[in-house]
Formats: structure tokens, C-alpha cells, sequence
């Protein structure tokens, strides 16, 4: 599972956490085209047509975001790849995401487990095996930065 190290650098106390590339609908989107361009955009990785999963983890979170308040509808799905951990590019990334998104690593689904990192979403080491299983996950809202 490919995560990212990020942080808020204009909310010094939100820390560090460990979450999945994705990100915003643009107008006009689709869900697999939003997951194809964050994807390249976050990590270099360009997405095989037909290894995107349908988005089985839908979730609310609230947060705050370099001085703004959100509220984010996700969908999350799983991309399989056919290489094991593929290089991750940072090359394409937009600026505020070169700052944010200091360092990558790829998990596999005991280090999740074992991990005392914290993850967004936070509830990610209870969930990874059951999105893996290709099961429905619906999340009540999740507020974050989460204790």
C-alpha cells in the first residue's frame, strides 16, 4: 500500500500523518479520471486502464487545510499494479503538494497494522484488509485531526 508522509505547514501542530494519493474532482470529471490524474500527479504512477477498482470505501471527513475548513466526500478504491512497490516520481506534483508530501513509502498490510503511525483516514489499519477484500465500507463522518 503506497502512502504519503504529509503535513500542513500553515498548521505547525497538526504533525505528520501517513495518507493515500488522491484528491479533488475537477469540473466534469469522472471518478476514474480524477483517480488517474491525482494519481499521476502525486506519485508519477500512471493508471492501467482496467486496474482501478470501483470505489467500495465512501467516508466523510472534516478538516482544516492551510487555514480553511473542509468538508470532503471521499471514495476510495484500490489500484493494483503489476509490479511490486513501483518507482514513485514527485516530478508531477503541484506546489503546494511538493511542500505537503515530504516522503513516500510502501506498506504492506501487517506494518499498517503494527504501525503507532497515524494514518488518514484514521481508521485506514482497520479498513486496508477490508477494501483489499473487496468489501463495502460506509464511514460515518470522521473529524480530523482525530486524537
Amino acid at each position: 500500500m503506497l502512502l504519503l508522509h504529509t503535513r500542513d505547514l500553515s498548521a505547525a501542530n497538526f504533525g505528520t500523518a501517513w495518507e493515500l494519493p488522491g484528491g479533488g474532482v475537477e469540473p466534469g470529471e469522472s471518478f476514474a479520471d480524477t483517480a488517474a490524474r491525482e494519481l499521476s500527479e502525486e506519485t508519477g504512477l500512471d493508471l492501467v486502464r482496467g486496474r482501478l477498482e470501483p470505489p467500495l470505501w465512501r467516508r466523510d471527513v472534516r478538516y482544516a487545510y492551510r487555514g480553511e475548513e473542509r468538508l470532503q466526500h471521499e471514495r476510495i478504491a484500490v489500484v493494483r499494479f503489476d509490479v511490486v512497490a513501483p518507482d514513485v516520481l514527485s516530478s508531477r506534483r503541484v506546489a503546494f503538494e511538493s511542500e505537503d508530501h515530504f516522503e513516500h513509502r510502501w506498506w504492506t498490510q501487517q506494518e499498517i497494522r503494527d504501525s503507532d503511525a497515524r494514518f488518514f483516514p484514521g481508521s485506514l489499519p482497520a479498513n486496508l484488509p477490508r477494501i483489499l477484500a473487496r468489501e463495502s465500507i460506509v464511514e460515518p463522518l470522521e473529524i480530523w485531526p482525530s486524537n
